[in-house]
């Protein structure tokens, strides 16, 4: 057995929900570049899955969620071989309180965001393609449908 200093990240991806539609943006500047993704990043040290998402979202699009929607959807395993990482997505849903305009917060990481329904996410020759992986698996393996009906 080989030990490496590698390791395997956890990343947190907010599945912001309001009036049947979910919040993408665009990823710029970094690994998974000119994708659609959640909101999201990493899991901080003792941090809850869904306190993390809450902290995230509000960080990158100035959202305030309902911590009491706040719920863990599913998670999945993802090696980005081309780029050597390895991640554990955790994906959790939660619904908006008052205000709905996002708001780009970090420029560099993000080139805006947009409301889209579920038939655009499942549209894969519309335009909210290419899916930054980890939402790609979670679009293509999980009944996001079941996700919004409970939501309403």
């Amino acid at each position: 057995m080989t030990i490496t200093n590698k390791s395997v990240q956890v990343g947190v991806g907010v599945l912001i929900m309001h009036a049947q539609k979910v919040l993408i943006g665009k990823r710029i500047g970094s690994h998974g570049a000119n994708t659609w993704q959640l909101a999201g990043g990493h899991l901080e040290f003792g941090e809850e899955f869904e306190e993390c998402a809450i902290r995230e979202a509000l960080e990158e699009t100035g959202l305030t969620l309902d911590p009491a929607s706040a719920k863990f959807v599913t998670a999945n395993n993802n090696l980005m071989t081309s780029i050597d990482r390895h991640y554990v997505t955790v994906f959790v849903a939660a619904n908006v309180l008052g205000d709905t305009k996002a708001k780009i917060m970090e420029p560099l990481k993000c080139e805006g965001w947009e409301w889209v329904t579920l038939d655009q996410l499942a549209d894969n020759n519309g335009p909210y393609r290419p899916l930054f992986s980890p939402f790609a698996k979670l679009v293509e393996e999980y009944d996001l449908k079941a996700l919004f009906a409970k939501s309403t």
